[in-house]
């Protein structure tokens, strides 16, 4: 029987002590031999090393440096597991399942499998719940189309993130692997995965900003007419759709 891990955790961390410790606990009922937990943390001066010391029965390797950001981190988490499937679990998010269930529920050919996160707000007040089967890779041209903590990854055909996005690195790799691979190797099954809390990196970020980095992304994928229809879309809601009904509220 191959003893080898089916799936490797990647936690990135930097000085959040508490929230490692919350996503840690979350992921102990289903850490079995066959899950592997890595933990990147980015040279914290906290608490953090401490929690990931005392919890080396389930941290099965970290490494602790500076990086050049979010996604040079989870590069390096790439480098450092050995499992068939990646899985990018954020400090402060929640495994809620079984993950050997979750890939022997997707066919050997998928190089993607993915389900269902809860989405909270910053308050802990569930806003939605995320996830569903990926129709079209149009999709992603309108936004992310999953929750990225419910991306299990095969580590064969993984991209790794590109290092000029500091917001939408997910988004773009998961386009560009599928686009590579094939919608048809994208398995969804209908399994709520992760509790995901709002108030990460990308929420520092202004409108400006995350404007310009989708632009950069339809750029850097052969999509630039896209950023025209992202203005004409954008011109129509705030000078015609929303002043209209504004005005019909009136009547």
């Amino acid at each position: 029987m191959d003893k080898a891990p089916l799936v490797s955790i990647i936690t990135v961390v930097r000085n959040d002590a508490e929230r490692l410790l919350t996503t840690i606990q979350s992921l102990t009922p289903y850490k079995g031999s066959r899950v592997e937990f890595v933990v990147v943390d980015g040279a914290s001066t906290d608490g953090t090393l401490a929690v990931i010391e005392s919890h080396r029965d389930l941290v099965d390797r970290y490494v602790s440096e500076p990086d050049r950001g979010l996604y040079d981190a989870m590069n390096k988490g790439i480098s450092l597991a050995t499992g068939k499937y990646l899985l990018f679990l954020n400090a402060g998010d929640e495994l809620l399942t079984d993950l050997e269930s979750m890939v022997q529920a997707a066919p050997e050919t998928a190089v993607l499998v993915h389900g269902r996160a809860n989405m909270f707000d910053q308050q802990g007040s569930l806003r939605y719940v995320k996830g569903k089967r990926i129709k079209s890779l149009r999709r992603f041209l309108k936004g992310m189309p999953l929750c990225h903590q419910t991306a299990l990854y095969r580590r064969d055909v993984i991209p790794h993130y590109d290092l000029r996005f500091k917001v939408m690195g997910d988004r773009v790799m998961t386009y560009t692997l599928l686009r590579k691979q094939g919608l048809k190797n994208a398995c969804f099954v209908d399994r709520l995965m992760v509790n995901y809390y709002e108030g990460g990196l990308s929420w520092s970020f202004g409108e400006d900003f995350l404007r310009e980095e989708e632009k950069l992304f339809y750029r850097s994928v052969g999509k630039r007419h896209y950023i025209a229809i992202k203005y004409l879309n954008a011109v129509f809601k705030h000078r015609i759709k929303l002043p209209l009904l504004r005005l019909l509220k009136k009547k």
